[in-house]
């Protein structure tokens, strides 16, 4: 078959991560005969044969060569460009499965809870359809799936605003959940953030779905102009949306058709964003002819993910709770909404991508957070934030530099029947990986505390 997003005769590879190896998988099972390479600032552990390697400070020299650019995520456009010919043709994985797809795409965007979205429609949908596949940037690549799928198949894809950023395709439906900054330093600016995430919706038909929150102005303005049809959810009572909440119960009201689907102390997953990410995914199943017994189905059968408000362990009688995905401050905001009063202890800070830490300052303040863990450099942040909204306030401060450190002190500080909640703000580079690798080493860091202090 041809696709395309794969032109002439030759394709480079920008970036050898997961990703980087799924694209090279695809192109070879089409073009067997194709010239490929690769370009990656660092070697791959293990060169694929027959493949033109490019390597070091100058790697995206050779981009010139080619006559197809595959991008990986993480290396901007704005790197690649002058690097290009007049007649190089710039894609990506998410382009070359987009054009490709013979299914039904379900596409979920946003700062943050695209990953519990995804999942929890997925599991769902699971209820309605008979192949749903969940795939994209929670860390599976969707070129991997692709095999196998037909016309009634349904793929659930998380979209991040790197994928996003030069999609010249969008979904059937398409679920935009609230944005607020984030990856400034990669975008530019909260302008071209934004417009990265609209292309999700930007080139949607009338015949489409978009799927987002009534009362959220900014998702209106930028998505004034796009075709689709429109399906709201909302937390309170509405007239306008196809999902909301009375009386502690989520309803549902479409085409004149109304019913409680399920209370809401009765989810799978706890916070204020939780609840909208469950009412983005129950709108999605609604919209696509889901019935109540098969959404209540699909959110029994639903398991929290990892490292998302997730409890790790008691330790002399200490609840831990792991939310290393929370990067931003509106994470760890709802967090403590969720976790409500118990919370005592907040291990938090990470790597500066320029995100304003003011608005925690008074969610600390209306919090019963006595001790404040902190990481560099958006720990000083955190703590100027946290001051500023309360200076009468005293926390004890408490800076770290390895989670061993910062789980030790919390054990030490935080008193019997309370929680410790490790919520960054932040993100997780310099000192760890990825937010994975951070949760793990708290998770690991916890479970080696012994159950009970020595007297």
């Amino acid at each position: 078959m041809t696709n395309p997003e794969l032109r002439g005769g030759s394709f480079l590879i920008v970036g050898f991560g997961r990703e980087g190896r799924s694209v090279l998988d695809h192109i070879q099972s089409l073009y067997p005969n194709a010239r490929i390479g690769i370009a990656d600032q660092g070697a791959p552990d293990d060169r694929p044969p027959g493949v033109e390697l490019f390597t070091g400070a100058n790697y995206l020299a050779s981009a010139s060569l080619f006559d197809t650019i595959i991008r990986s995520p993480g290396v901007s456009i704005r790197a690649i460009k002058p690097h290009l010919s007049e007649s190089s043709h710039l894609t990506s994985a998410t382009n070359i499965f987009f054009a490709e797809c013979p299914g039904i795409i379900v596409g979920v965007t946003g700062t943050k809870g695209k990953s519990t979205t995804s999942s929890l429609a997925a599991a769902i949908l699971s209820e309605v359809f008979g192949d749903v596949r969940l795939v994209g940037n929670i860390g599976t690549p969707m070129l991997n799936h692709l095999q196998g799928a037909t016309a009634d198949t349904i793929f659930v894809v998380e979209l991040s605003s790197f994928q996003l950023e030069d999609l010249r395709f969008s979904p059937h439906v398409s679920i935009l959940l609230n944005i607020v900054p984030e990856h400034l330093d990669y975008h530019g600016g909260f302008e071209p953030y934004c417009a990265a995430k609209t292309n999700i919706a930007r080139h949607q038909l009338a015949s489409d779905i978009l799927i987002t929150h009534e009362g959220n102005q900014l998702l209106r303005d930028i998505t004034s102009e796009c075709a689709a049809m429109r399906h709201h959810f909302n937390e309170r009572l509405s007239g306008s949306s196809t999902t909301y909440v009375t009386d502690g119960t989520i309803v549902i009201d479409q085409g004149g058709y109304r019913a409680p689907v399920a209370r809401t102390n009765d989810l799978p997953i706890i916070g204020p964003g939780n609840l909208q990410n469950s009412l983005a995914a129950i709108t999605c199943a609604v919209a696509l002819g889901g019935t109540v017994e098969q959404i209540q189905q699909g959110l029994r059968n639903f398991k929290p993910l990892e490292h998302r408000l997730e409890f790790v362990a008691t330790r002399h009688e200490i609840s831990f709770y792991n939310d290393s995905l929370a990067t931003i401050p509106d994470a760890l905001m709802n967090a403590l909404v969720a976790l409500g009063d118990e919370v005592e202890t907040i291990i938090a800070g990470g790597f500066d991508r320029g995100v304003d830490m003011t608005p925690l300052g008074p969610a600390l303040a209306a919090s019963r957070v006595k001790n404040l863990l902190l990481f560099p450099t958006t720990g000083q942040k955190i703590w100027d934030a946290a001051l500023a909204a309360q200076p009468q306030r005293k926390y004890t401060r408490v800076d770290v530099h390895t989670m061993s450190e910062a789980v030790q002190a919390a054990y030490d500080l935080t008193s019997p029947g309370k929680i410790c909640l490790m919520s960054p703000a932040s993100s997780s580079f310099s000192i760890f990986t990825d937010y994975r690798d951070r949760g793990k080493q708290f998770k690991d860091a916890v479970k080696r505390l012994a159950p009970q202090k020595k007297l």
